[in-house]
């Protein structure tokens, strides 16, 4: 008989966290465990829940400093009205949310970590925000294996209740065929922060277009930097080569006419699923050596790893990606495939989802009770 699982999401926006979320709920066996996903905010990942029939709701919040304590309200509400035998909530807003609403409820309450790094003193927020509120969570769910390091040290999370289940996206039966005698295309996806490292990859192309002429580069994402970004590719002369699509819902589509995927972080990346989409679309992929990049890209095999804030490297190594690519018998893209369908499977991702929900809930007897609180009740 099927438990029920609240999945918790910050919003259905194309994020890391929020990807996570919804292809738990696309994915999970409902033999064993049927969701209903709760996001605060809505976006076109929504189609994909809609498209499956997964059950959904998706709640603003006001924007006033009341948001957190609605947020807390709706998850209680939530909880109460779906039965709810486990909370899997993703993002640090979302976990906020959700211990608030567990004041005192032994409601098993699994909090995923998507991040390996923080820039400035976001590390020191978390971590007190752990100390203080970490007895709320059942277990902490790591998305590669490179994480539990950070998550112990940074963070002092104790280490028996991390638990490592590694990303995985679904992928074709059969690598997809490379894209038609059109222009080499390199593929950027990210958002568009200091941190990502688009304006190293902006001064690599130069030296891809001395081999690679006719190279276009195109830029997926939106931020910050974007108006700077766009005023370097001016003066480097990049105008006709650089494109920029912003936030964009059609991934699957842009990486099948790319040859190359290319990640130029210097710090904050753990596992990011663009990287994966590449391999299972099978597209070599160019990345700095951060995070858990290592543990997903085997160099010279499926990609190439080079050190941050180095553009001569990283312009050879997408060369060499361009060159592999574009060869009647491209090998980083095929070895991708095998590695995601081997190592990253859906499939054995969400068993492991799933187990790890059963082990979370094994001292669980009973259904969850009406958990009406001060300032939280309908």
């Amino acid at each position: 008989m099927s438990r029920n699982v609240l999945i918790v999401t910050p919003s259905l926006h194309a994020g890391g966290a929020e990807v996570h979320a919804v292809l738990a709920a696309l994915h999970l066996d409902r033999r064993r465990w049927n969701p209903h996903v709760l996001s605060f905010g809505d976006g076109p990942l929504r189609d994909r829940l809609i498209g499956a029939g997964v059950s959904h709701e998706v709640r603003p919040l006001p924007d006033s400093g009341r948001g957190i304590l609605e947020a807390a309200r709706l998850v209680r509400k939530t909880l109460t009205r779906n039965q709810s035998h486990a909370i899997s909530g993703h993002g640090v807003f979302t976990e906020f949310a959700v211990r608030l609403a567990l004041r005192g409820d032994a409601v098993p309450y699994l909090a995923w970590k998507h991040t390996y790094g923080h820039i400035g003193y976001r590390g020191l927020r978390e971590r007190i925000f752990e100390q203080l509120t970490g007895q709320a969570v059942t277990r902490y769910g790591a998305v590669c294996h490179s994480q539990v390091r950070y998550l112990m040290d940074d963070l002092r999370l104790p280490a028996p209740k991390i638990s490592v289940v590694p990303n995985a996206v679904p992928a074709p039966a059969t690598p997809r065929s490379l894209p038609p005698a059109v222009a080499p295309t390199v593929l950027m996806v990210a958002a568009m922060r200091a941190d990502k490292g688009h304006e190293l990859v902006l001064r690599a192309m130069r030296q891809v277009l001395a081999q690679h002429p006719e190279t276009r580069l195109r830029l997926v994402g939106d931020g910050p930097c974007r108006e700077n970004l766009q005023r370097t590719v001016r003066e480097l002369g990049l105008a006709e080569r650089v494109e920029f699509l912003g936030v964009r819902s059609d991934i699957d589509s842009l990486m099948q006419d790319a040859h190359l995927l290319v990640l130029a972080s210097y710090n904050i990346e753990c596992f990011p699923y663009a990287a994966l989409e590449a391999m299972a679309a099978g597209r070599g992929v160019v990345s700095t050596n951060v995070g858990g990049l290592p543990e997903l890209i085997d160099d010279g095999v499926t990609g190439r790893l080079i050190s941050p804030g180095d553009p001569v490297s990283l312009g050879r190594a997408i060369i060499e990606g361009l060159d592999d690519g574009l060869s009647e018998r491209p090998r980083w893209g095929r070895a991708g495939w095998e590695r995601v369908q081997r190592v990253h499977s859906m499939n054995r991702w969400t068993q492991q989802f799933a187990d790890l929900l059963d082990d979370i809930t094994v001292a669980s007897t009973s259904l969850p009770v009406e958990m009406p609180a001060k300032g939280m009740s309908e």
